[in-house]
């Protein structure tokens, strides 16, 4: 069953972090995964793995079947990338670090712009690297002024979140490819984290690195099948790298470096690209319809003015500044018992917003945007938060 009405047995028996972080009551809507059940072609090939007792080390990438899925499932979306080219590791992060570390000019700074998944603020200072935060215009497009003057200071690359987590936008191609103008005049590098293009709208994707030679030349693109098809737990994400040299970098690194992918999750990643797609094709006509129930509540109780129709992800990004300028997710969670992302983790820009996932099931979803609205109303009728 694909189906968001589905209660996975997990959720059930509250086996995942979604649903036993907080406390009985709340409701939680931050943590970045789907409460749906497993995609029937990853089901079946981790349950063979786990009958076989597949449960030693990993066999080498080019043994896994994952270099050749992935290669092929990227060219769908127009990036041609070998399978002699395709890196296995154990997350996105990871493979991030790894960039930062091995692929960019020793000691510069990274360029963030935000708001970004959370976890991008907190890896690169252990890169030992500084970070320059660049607030998106108007939440959804690219300073590409500020990136510049930031390459032209010495910063040594840009870190994407393409399509944003959590601002829910695609970046079209003409501010990519004039990104890709910027970073090869300063002779910079992009790492462009890709993970959430199935998740789209009829909105348009390109591949970062699909730009033209230019962005090929200097991207590293890192993605994953965990986000999309939901099994974060299982650890794998790959890095499709562009430029020759790179591969050259990456094969000369130290094992501990870039090991730690799960042999399911390897099993998993496979099975999700090359035979996962009726099934997503399947969950996105359901999140379709529960972005269009976010906007819509809101609008319908007079809060038009906090959600934009998201264009990706599964996460609507719910401006609440009018409300409560620091820490709204925190109030909504002792106020509404609902669970979201507090918007500053995600960078200087979030501040004042909030995450709200709505992978979960329609009657989930309408209770929590119920108890949401009734605490914003109030709070307008009463003039202040609480």
């Amino acid at each position: 069953m694909t189906s968001l009405d589905a209660q996975p047995v997990w959720r059930v028996n509250g086996m995942g972090k979604r649903w036993s972080t907080h406390g009985p009551g709340v409701l939680d809507l931050g943590v970045a995964e789907m409460d749906v059940s497993a995609c029937p072609p990853v089901f079946d090939a981790v349950r063979r793995a786990v009958s076989a007792e597949a449960f030693g080390y990993p066999v080498p990438d080019a043994r896994s079947g994952v270099p050749e899925a992935t290669s092929r499932w990227l060219s769908g979306f127009g990036l041609a990338v070998p399978a002699d080219a395709v890196r296995i590791v154990p997350d996105a992060l990871r493979g991030i670090a790894v960039a930062i570390r091995n692929l960019t000019r020793p000691g510069s700074a990274v360029i963030v712009p935000t708001p970004t998944y959370q976890r991008f603020i907190e890896v690169v200072p252990l890169t030992g690297r500084e970070i320059i935060e660049v607030p998106l215009v108007g939440g959804r497009d690219l300073d590409l002024d500020a990136i510049e003057r930031a390459l032209a200071a010495g910063a040594g690359s840009v870190l994407l979140c393409h399509p944003v987590n959590p601002a829910a936008v695609v970046f079209g191609a003409d501010q990519l490819t004039a990104l890709a103008e910027l970073v090869d005049r300063w002779g910079g590098r992009v790492i462009t984290d890709e993970v959430h293009a199935p998740i789209r709208y009829g909105h348009p994707f390109t591949p970062y690195a699909a730009l033209n030679d230019t962005a090929r030349a200097h991207a590293v693109t890192v993605t994953s099948a965990t986000k999309a098809w939901n099994f974060p737990g299982l650890r794998t994400a790959v890095m499709a790298l562009t430029n020759p040299v790179d591969v050259e970098v990456w094969d000369g690194l130290r094992h501990l470096e870039t090991s730690g992918a799960s042999p399911l999750g390897m099993i998993a990643t496979a099975a999700a690209f090359d035979h996962g797609q009726p099934w997503l094709d399947a969950v996105l006509a359901d999140l379709d319809d529960h972005r269009h129930q976010v906007v819509e509540t809101l609008a319908d109780n007079g809060l038009g003015e906090i959600a934009q129709l998201p264009d990706a992800t599964y996460l609507a990004w719910l401006d609440l500044r009018a409300w409560d300028e620091n820490r709204p997710a925190e109030l909504l969670r002792e106020t509404a018992g609902v669970a979201l992302g507090e918007g500053a983790l995600y960078g200087a820009a979030g501040a004042g917003f909030a995450r709200l996932n709505f992978a979960t099931a329609p009657d989930v979803l309408a209770e929590a945007l119920d108890r949401i609205v009734r605490v914003l109303t109030k709070s307008r009728s009463t003039g202040g938060p609480g």
